[in-house]
């Protein structure tokens, strides 16, 4: 009695053992490091900026004695996000604990106009001479999108700001990569490439911004 007492016991010291084992082997499989994850990482880490832009027209004519003209300035505050473009980030685990994270630079990802800060008090409306006519919503749109543009190039120039938003991505990651050694009890040493661009890609991006502008 005492035996099978015994052997119960052992086997169910070794189940749960294997269960234990198992169980581990979920986690590290879950741990693994994974490229999705990466980028949607990447994506989190997009940085917003916040400049401040003035879209405005002047438009002067003659009707019949007269000089006209139509001044419209409209003060803003212009949103730009500045990130990574997550489809150039590319990993790969060399050596076992060597993780090697190809990262582009950051670029512009968009750019928007601040709602919230336009207000009665933003906009600057001017006209002299008969007949100058009323700003119309075509003028307005048209000053937006001068305003946009030029601000956009400014963002593209600004090296300190696309810098940060680099290095916070690069943060980020390497968080991640060290958190998941932790759970899995690896070490991993990071090292950084820098992502090259061919000569189809760059005509891409550029083709794509002139759109966007």
């Amino acid at each position: 009695m005492k035996k099978k007492i015994i052997s119960i016991l052992c086997v169910g010291m070794l189940l749960l053992s294997l269960n234990g084992c198992k169980s581990m082997e979920k986690e590290e499989k879950s741990a693994q490091i994974n490229l999705q994850q990466m980028q949607e990482i990447c994506q989190l880490a997009t940085l917003e900026c916040y400049y401040h832009n003035v879209a405005k027209s002047d438009t002067s004519k003659r009707v019949l004695w007269w000089n006209t003209n139509k001044k419209l300035w409209i003060e803003y505050t212009g949103i730009v996000k500045m990130g990574i473009d997550v489809s150039k980030v590319s990993m790969e685990v060399e050596d076992d604990d060597t993780v090697v994270i190809t990262l582009p630079n950051a670029q512009i990802l968009g750019c928007k106009v601040d709602e919230d800060s336009l207000t009665e008090d933003s906009y600057y409306i001017e006209k002299q001479g008969l007949g100058a006519g009323d700003i119309t919503a075509d003028i307005q749109t048209n000053a937006f999108q001068e305003a946009q543009k030029n601000m956009r190039e400014v963002a593209e120039n600004d090296t300190t700001q696309l810098f940060h938003a680099r290095q916070r991505a690069k943060s980020l990651l390497e968080s991640y990569v060290k958190n998941i050694g932790n759970v899995i009890g690896k070490d991993y040493k990071i090292e950084w490439r820098d992502y090259q661009e061919t000569i189809t890609e760059k005509a891409v991006d550029t083709k794509a911004s002139q759109e966007e502008k």
